[in-house]
Formats: C-alpha cells, sequence, structure tokens
C-alpha cells in the first residue's frame, strides 16, 4: 500500500510547493532556469528529511546492523545512499574483483525488507553498451533525487587505473537515473574517468570523475551535458563535492606550487560550468600525501539553504548561497571535539544548527554531535560490538522516523569483507 501512495504523494508536494524554490535565511531563491520545472519541495530536492530535535540530542545512539542481501563478490557500501519522495532507502553495493558489478538496492524501512533492483552490468548489456570482460565493481556516489521523479547516480570501474601515471579506471565509468516506481534504469553517459561523486538539487545533476576532478552535468530537463576540467594533482580524488538549488556545484582543485606545497580551493561553478568563485581551504590538505586525503567526506542541506561539509580532516564548512553573485564559503571549525578525526557520515536533525555524524579517530569509532551556531560538539561511543574489522565509510541519509543510515564493510564470516549498513537511532 505504501508504494501505491507514491504519486498522490508526488502530487500533493507538487501543489504545496513553490516552482523548483527554496526559503534561504528568509529570502526565496530560484534555479538560474526553473523553465518546465517541476514542483517540489527543499527538503524532497535535497534528499534531506528534517524532524524535530530530540529532548536532548547530545547523547549516545543505539544502533542495528541491516541484513544487506548478499550476492558474489559483494564488498561494501562506500556510503552510496539516497532517499526517494516516499522514504524509500537507496543504496549501491559495491563488487571488488575485477569483471564484476555493483547492485542498486532498495531498502523499505517501514516493512524492513530489501529489494534488488539490478546490477549495471547487465543494465549495460540490456542497453547493447558493454565492452567484453568490462565490470563496474562501484556504485560510490550518493544517490540524487532530481526533479523529475528519477534517482540518479554513477557507477565505476578501478581496472588498470595507475594515479601516478594518471592512467583512469580501464573501463571508465556510467552516469543513470532509474525510476523509483517501475525500478527502470536509463543510460545517460559513458565516462573515460571512473565517476565517484554525484550531486545535485532540482534541475541539474552533476558528477566528479578522476582524475584531474572532471565535472559532467546532465541537465534533466533538456538532456543536454556539459563537461569541464576543475583540476588535481598527485592522484587526489575528492570523495564527495555539493551541489545547490541555483544549479551551482562547488567542487575542489588541487594546485601544485613550485615550492613543492599543493594548494586545495572550492571553486564554484554555474549551470553554464562558468567558474564563478574560488574559496582558499585551508584545513582541506594535511600530512598526508594527497592520494591519501579523501577530501570533502560528508555533506548535509540545511533548511535554510546553506550547506555544510566536512572535510577528510574532519574541519566543518558552510557554504551560504546568494541571491546572485558567488557564495560565501568560510570554515567553521573541527567537528569532533578533540580536533582531528576522520568524519565521513553527516546529517541534519531538523535542518537547523545541530548536526551529527560518526568519526573515526585512534582506531575508534564514535558517534559526534555538533551545534553549528557555537562551534562546540561531544562524542560518544559507537557500538559496533559483534562486528570485526569494520570500515564506516559515510552516508548523508535518513529515513522518515529519522533514523540514520552509515555504510562500510565488516569481516565476512569466512574472512574477506562483507558489506555493511548501520541503522542508527537517536536517544529520543
Amino acid at each position: 500500500m505504501r508504494r501505491s501512495r507514491s504519486v498522490l504523494s508526488g502530487i500533493a508536494l507538487a501543489l504545496l510547493c513553490g516552482v523548483a524554490a527554496a526559503i534561504y535565511l528568509g529570502r526565496t531563491h530560484q534555479a538560474d532556469d526553473t523553465r518546465d520545472a517541476p514542483l517540489r519541495g527543499y527538503e524532497a530536492q535535497t534528499g534531506s528529511r528534517y524532524l524535530p530535535l530530540p529532548r536532548n540530542p547530545f547523547q549516545a545512539p543505539t544502533v542495528r546492523e541491516l541484513d544487506v542481501p548478499s550476492f558474489a563478490d559483494a564488498t561494501s557500501v562506500w556510503g552510496a545512499t539516497g532517499r526517494d519522495d516516499n522514504g524509500g532507502m537507496w543504496l549501491g553495493v559495491s563488487a571488488s574483483h575485477s569483471g564484476m558489478s555493483a547492485h542498486l538496492m532498495l531498502y523499505d524501512a517501514d516493512t524492513d525488507s530489501w529489494q534488488d533492483c539490478g546490477t549495471v552490468i547487465d543494465q549495460l548489456v540490456a542497453a547493447g553498451l558493454r565492452r567484453p570482460d568490462e565490470g563496474q565493481v562501484k556504485i560510490h556516489s550518493k544517490i540524487i533525487a532530481a526533479n523529475d521523479g528519477w534517482l540518479y547516480f554513477t557507477s565505476m570501474d578501478e581496472d588498470g587505473e595507475d594515479a601516478s601515471a594518471n592512467v583512469p579506471p580501464r573501463w571508465g565509468g556510467h552516469l543513470w537515473r532509474i525510476d523509483p516506481r517501475t525500478k527502470q534504469w536509463q543510460h545517460l553517459i559513458a565516462a573515460p574517468e571512473g565517476l565517484i561523486a554525484a550531486a545535485g538539487v532540482g534541475r541539474y545533476v552533476y558528477a566528479l570523475g578522476y582524475w584531474g576532478h572532471v565535472l559532467y552535468q546532465y541537465d534533466t530537463l533538456t538532456g543536454a551535458t556539459k563537461r569541464v576540467v576543475v583540476g588535481s594533482v598527485s592522484g587526489h580524488v575528492s570523495r564527495n563535492f555539493l551541489a545547490d538549488v541555483r544549479g551551482h556545484a562547488y567542487v575542489p582543485r588541487l594546485i601544485a606550487q613550485p615550492s613543492g606545497k599543493v594548494l586545495a580551493e572550492l571553486v564554484e561553478y554555474d549551470v553554464n560550468l562558468q567558474e564563478v568563485a574560488a574559496t582558499p581551504l585551508d584545513y582541506y590538505l594535511g600530512s598526508e600525501s594527497p592520494a591519501a586525503n579523501h577530501g570533502i567526506v560528508g555533506v548535509a542541506y540545511l533548511a535554510d539553504g546553506r550547506l555544510v561539509f566536512t572535510t577528510h580532516r574532519g574541519h566543518v564548512y558552510a557554504i551560504d548561497p546568494t541571491l546572485s553573485g558567488s557564495a560565501s564559503v568560510k570554515a567553521v571549525g573541527w567537528f569532533h571535539p578533540a580536533g582531528e578525526a576522520y568524519a565521513a557520515s553527516l546529517f541534519t536533525f531538523n535542518g537547523k544548527s545541530v548536526l551529527a555524524g560518526v568519526t573515526q579517530r585512534a582506531g575508534r569509532y564514535e558517534w559526534v554531535v555538533f551545534d553549528l551556531a557555537t562551534g562546540i560538539s561531544f562524542a560518544f561511543p559507537l557500538d559496533t560490538s559483534g562486528l570485526r574489522n569494520v570500515l564506516l565509510y559515510g552516508s548523508v541519509s535518513r529515513d522518515n522516523v529519522g533514523r540514520f543510515y552509515v555504510g562500510g564493510w565488516a569481516r565476512g564470516p569466512t574472512g574477506g569483507q562483507r558489506p555493511l549498513l548501520l541503522q542508527i537511532t537517536a536517544a529520543p
């Protein structure tokens, strides 16, 4: 019954929401071009779920492992999560060996049930696009709900890639979309780069490829595509990037200096893929090599239109778009109260100032709650008892009742890795 109401829910949203608009600090902002765009609210456009704050959000949560369906060579959930307008939770489950394929899955939190919605390789075969022996081992990107009602994501392979020689994966990457009602896939872009991340709010969907931080844009209204090379060095790949309701994208760029130092900046692009601004990111790179740094890891969208992200080192940045011109990008502070910590997941409770996420620091996973308004945060132990060799990668997704989802891997029953998905519930 829940799925049968999807069309009616979409109509209700259309009647209640403005045309591709969001409320930013009390002002109505529209995309640069919203002609013929369907009507959806900002919460749905960003894949967010805003609910009232718990009485005391500064507490340790409860953790439940979900039973992810298994398949041959299933390895991990690399933070590839998203939600549809009805609260269905979508995730990509990746494989690891050459020639194998990632799967796209749907978890129904209401019924605690799963549906395998297909493999990348099978869809390439169906589209007549698979090359002999081609693999697509990863769905690594977030799963983006665009204004046309489809869910967008990328797949990629890693076979033969060589960062030192600037050689991309042998089989490159693909941009896809799926109709969440019919489970029908459509192939959109084949790229020579590995497409590792996706972002978009409303009309425009973006994908990020490596090496060199290559940004692709897909216009969901016209089907047009654009491409620009943002720039990166030394095998560095940001695992995430951001986009706002205006259709602007925010991507890290790395620049090698004659001295050997590498500078990082956040570049803002408009819908024509013209550079609008570039802001230095002082807390982006650390003492490790650029190749070992994951760049932007956690992302969250606030109800007032601001965008928030964490770097590999665990520093929080806030982006405040404006009605016209470039956005303001500011460093806020360390997410973890003790300083640097890997913070690949990031969530908002009610779309305001209180954020939360899982961090890894000194080999320990913790649940961190951070107040954006004050910069104050608290860390609590995250219960991973019963799991061995855990790697938690990250997510940004919540279900309809506000539970958080964090992916990764754990040790399999006979060794190796198996996909891991944790459902995290904040204390009431």
